[in-house]
């Protein structure tokens, strides 16, 4: 799969010995969008580990009162065309990106801080019922960025003003006294959303509307759920079932599609309690979130919940 991949653009980092962690980029149908969170990987701290046998974990570094820098490359040239800073986030995933007219639109998983990473230790985990900072450790929304393209040059008066002109929109955008400009998210939705997906064979880097996760709410009356969220209505619908745990929802498009989601979701089920070997597969209709199908079988052991998918049409794709 990768024997023909490049270097198509490079960039360099803020702070060399401490280069920002990343999970995801974006893709426009001009440009690749680095997002540089405060969120870096100690390369001391690294080497450190290596000679001492201490886990990797241990070299992250949090500098919560850096800005996080979002870097826009010419996907034409591979240079930088221009970047933009934000107040201190943590994020694993973006949700989608795309150009309208003068602006970049970026939605993105968003944290306050990293500690949901915390979370993920196993003496963590074991005492999470009692630990009443867990939910909040794990509190992120989903949230939008407006990235003006060409905005106005500064000037005095200017300093205060708005740079996004676009309808429908929250977000905000000003220049910074050093002349970098800061920006500001919308909330897309108040539901906590993760492993984000969206109608990628016909719209990635494109203007979309849908987005498809699982919860990331773990206090949630029930956080097995799966969501569906209008980025234009700022809606959502659900689908949950006591005890069940879904993995990622991968959105397959209808043969001949007529509209964004025309087609049905996916997703891997395992149940918790003393059900852990029971799996199954679910098949939403996109449209309307229900249920139209799914497939349940027993295992001879317990089954881990998985994260990430991908449907393949064609089982040769990977052979």
């Amino acid at each position: 799969m990768f024997k023909n991949a490049k270097i198509v653009a490079e960039i360099p980092t803020r702070w060399p010995l401490n280069p920002s962690y990343m999970h995801t980029f974006g893709l426009t149908e001009n440009f690749f969008i680095i997002v540089e969170q405060p969120l870096c990987i100690s390369v001391p701290g690294m080497i450190s580990a290596k000679f001492n046998n201490e886990p990797l974990a241990g070299c992250f570094r949090w500098y919560h009162e850096e800005y996080t820098q979002i870097n826009v490359i010419s996907r034409k040239t591979g240079a930088l065309v221009c970047k933009f800073q934000a107040e201190a986030f943590f994020y694993l995933h973006i949700i989608h990106q795309y150009e309208v007219k003068d602006y970049i639109i970026i939605d993105i998983c968003m944290y306050k801080d990293p500690s949901m990473l915390d979370c993920m230790y196993i003496e963590t985990m074991k005492s999470m019922q009692q630990n009443p900072n867990y939910a909040k450790m794990f509190r992120g929304r989903p949230a939008r960025f407006v990235l003006p393209l060409n905005p106005e040059g500064i000037t005095a008066e200017g300093m205060n003003k708005n740079l996004i002109e676009l309808e429908n929109t929250k977000a905000k955008a000003y220049y910074l006294p050093n002349g970098e400009i800061l920006v500001k998210p919308e909330r897309i939705v108040d539901l906590g959303c993760e492993t984000p997906r969206i109608h990628y064979e016909n719209y990635l880097g494109k203007p979309y509307r849908y987005f498809y996760a699982i919860s990331s709410d773990v206090d949630a009356k029930n956080p097995g759920t799966i969501i569906k969220v209008d980025t234009i209505t700022r809606s959502s619908k659900t689908w949950c079932e006591e005890n069940c745990y879904p993995s990622e929802p991968i959105f397959v498009p209808r043969p001949n599609f007529k509209c964004e989601d025309d087609g049905i979701v996916l997703a891997s089920l395992v149940w918790g309690r003393d059900d852990t070997n029971h799996a199954g597969l679910l098949i939403l209709d996109a449209q309307t979130f229900t249920e139209i199908g799914r497939a349940e079988f027993t295992t001879p052991g317990p089954v881990p919940k998985c994260l990430h998918g991908w449907f393949c049409p064609k089982y040769e794709q990977f052979n």
